[in-house]
This record gives structure tokens, sequence and C-alpha cells, in this order.
């Protein structure tokens, strides 16, 4: 009889301890306040934690991922979207981002090769190969293109084309032995040539290179201005 009674009082005991913590539980989840969830989209973590700490919620940082419009250490979502209602005390778990995965690559042409390379280190890009090309618009030492357009998004490096200046036109040297010196140098500048007349003769008596010997606009020709006689 005894150990009935000790049953029954046990039970009696156990049923008012769980009644009496489900009222306390209840009473304190119906009495906590209702939060309206901050955006926490685009501010740093010290912004975000200390919007968070101002209305008692608390926030956690679950990861970190790449975005094309969402600055390096900022949140780019949050685990409850903005707007919603939550008791105080609860957590909002924030993924950072990263910035971009890629850099957009600036508009190099027409820049002098150094400005180029300052310009993509500014984009955290490296010229990495430089191609020379002849170019009758582009001023030499000036970049004509650019592998990644200034619209597209590119990598670490980047190859650019640069001018090596209007393409060296080629010529037959003409035969300026017995002219006068100064005729000789007239048809040399009207060539595109440059003349180095040596002696003290009125006219020349030879020359480099030889006469119909195919050479560059801008090649210097050596003459030697003697008497005819000697």
């Amino acid at each position: 009889m005894k150990v009935l009674l000790r049953i029954v009082l046990f039970f009696f005991i156990f049923s008012v301890v769980t009644v009496i913590t489900g009222y306390i539980t209840f009473g304190l989840l119906t009495t906590s306040k209702s939060i309206l969830v901050p955006d926490l989209k685009g501010k740093s973590l010290l912004d975000a934690n200390g919007i968070l700490s101002g209305v008692k919620l608390y926030l956690k940082v679950e990861g970190e991922t790449y975005d094309d419009n969402v600055a390096s250490g900022q949140i780019v979502k949050q685990n409850i979207p903005a707007g919603n209602k939550i008791k105080e005390g609860r957590t909002i778990s924030v993924v950072m981002s990263k910035g971009r995965r890629f850099q957009t690559a600036g508009d190099l042409r027409g820049q002098p090769v150094e400005k180029a390379q300052d310009m993509a280190a500014s984009n955290k890009q490296k010229v990495s190969k430089v191609i020379e090309v002849y170019s009758d618009t582009v001023e030499e030492g000036k970049v004509i293109a650019q592998r990644l357009s200034s619209e597209d998004k590119g990598g670490a490096e980047l190859s650019v084309v640069i001018s090596k200046g209007s393409y060296p036109s080629t010529l037959y040297c003409p035969d300026f032995i017995t002219q006068e010196v100064a005729q000789a140098q007239e048809l040399a500048k009207s060539l595109g040539l440059e003349s180095n007349v040596t002696g003290t003769g009125p006219r020349i008596t030879s020359q480099q290179p030889a006469p119909n010997s195919i050479i560059k606009k801008g090649t210097t020709v050596e003459l030697r201005a003697a008497s005819i006689e000697e």
C-alpha cells in the first residue's frame, strides 16, 4: 500500500512540475517582444552588428560569395528576409561579399603603354603580353586594341596591341653620283631620306647604299662630294 501511495505521489509531483514548467515557457514565449528584421544587405559587419544589437538580435556569418553588385566586405544576403517579424534574441545569419570574381577591363585604347599598364594595375590586372604592329592611324607607342573590350569581364591578365607607327615604305635608292651636292640633298629629302655629305667637292662622287638598292624611308644615305676629276 505504501509503495502504491509513493507511486501516485511521484506522478502527482511530476505532473505539477510539468504544468508549471510549461506555463513558464509559454509565458516567456508570449511575452517576448516581436522584432521587425532590418535589411542588412550592403552593410558592413560592424554596421550590421550595431543595428542588430540595438533591437536585441544577434549576428552570425555563414560564409562568403562573389557578387558583381555588392562590394567586398559587405553583406550579400541574410537567412531571414528584411521585414519579417521574429522574437528578440534570435540570430540572423548572413553571407558576405568577396566582390567581383573578375575585374572589368578599362578602355586602354589610345593610351601610352606605360599608362595602360598603370590603368590595368588599378583594376587588379596585369598587362602580360604586348604585341607590336605597324599602324598609319595610331601614334607609335600607343595602344591600338586590347584582348578584352572595356565592357567585358576579364581575368587578372590582359593582352594589348601597341602601335609601331607607320609602316616603313621601301624604295629604290636613287643614283646620286655626278649630281651637285645641293641637288642630291634636295632629292634625298623629297624621298624621305636623310643625307650625310662628306668631302668638299661640288658633286657627288660616291654613295652608300649603292644606287638602285632597296632601302626604307628614313634611311641615311652617305654621300661623298669631290671634284669629278678626283
